[in-house]
């Protein structure tokens, strides 16, 4: 037997270190629904509608469920095609498991590998070599919490406005960019050079907002 002992409640809590969004609310009984078509193997009837108020009625066949942040994701095929999409259950305005519709699976479909390709942050962001200059609170988390297994960190020059300097092979996505800019003045991305524009341009968007304006 094991001698482990268990924390309690009083003992453990899991704080999230971002800013935490109330969850997505969902049209009654499309979870249920959705749970239940993949828990039996069936194929799903629904109603979506996208970004621009569209509204479809596809068939689709569930694969993996997957909560991202304050919104779950479904990855599915739609009717007879092979590339698998990913749909956002708040858009779901109906959903319906097909009793006598047995679900098609995708071809060497693993949840594991498409989380870490990316595929959940909306984008197949290909690895980069990712050079950056830090100081503050960035450095000395980077020191204790690397951006990935080959992470190299080094000081920077005396006469740097940086503490250390840092690469790393990552993948270029959305979450990366958040998390870079949310840096702020602590973070220079020093290459690649598009994703240094890219960052270039939104703080300089960021930066108009903010300009102070002569109202007199």
């Amino acid at each position: 037997g094991s001698d482990i002992q268990l924390l309690s409640r009083r003992q453990l809590r899991m704080v999230p270190d971002s800013l935490r969004l109330r969850p997505a609310e969902l049209h009654p009984t499309v979870l249920k629904e959705v749970i239940e078509a993949m828990a039996r193997g069936l194929a799903l009837k629904v109603t979506y509608e996208n970004a621009n108020g569209d509204r479809s009625k596809p068939t689709i066949h569930p694969q993996a469920l997957i909560q991202r942040g304050p919104i779950p994701y479904l990855f599915a095929l739609k009717e007879d095609e092979d590339d698998l999409r990913t749909y956002a259950l708040h858009r779901m305005i109906k959903a319906e498991h097909l009793p006598d519709t047995p679900v098609r699976e995708a071809d060497d479909f693993d949840l594991d590998q498409a989380i870490a390709e990316g595929k959940i942050d909306f984008g197949d962001g290909p690895p980069i070599e990712l050079k950056i200059r830090a100081r503050g609170y960035i450095a000395e988390l980077l020191r204790v919490c690397p951006l990935s297994d080959d992470q190299r960190i080094f000081d920077e020059p005396d006469d740097s406005d940086f503490t250390v300097g840092i690469e790393a092979c990552v993948l270029e996505n959305g979450q990366l960019l958040r998390w870079l800019l949310s840096a702020g003045e602590n973070l220079e991305v020093v290459a690649p050079d598009e994703l240094r524009h890219t960052v270039a341009v939104q703080t300089r968007k960021m930066a108009r907002l903010y300009a102070p304006c002569d109202c007199s």
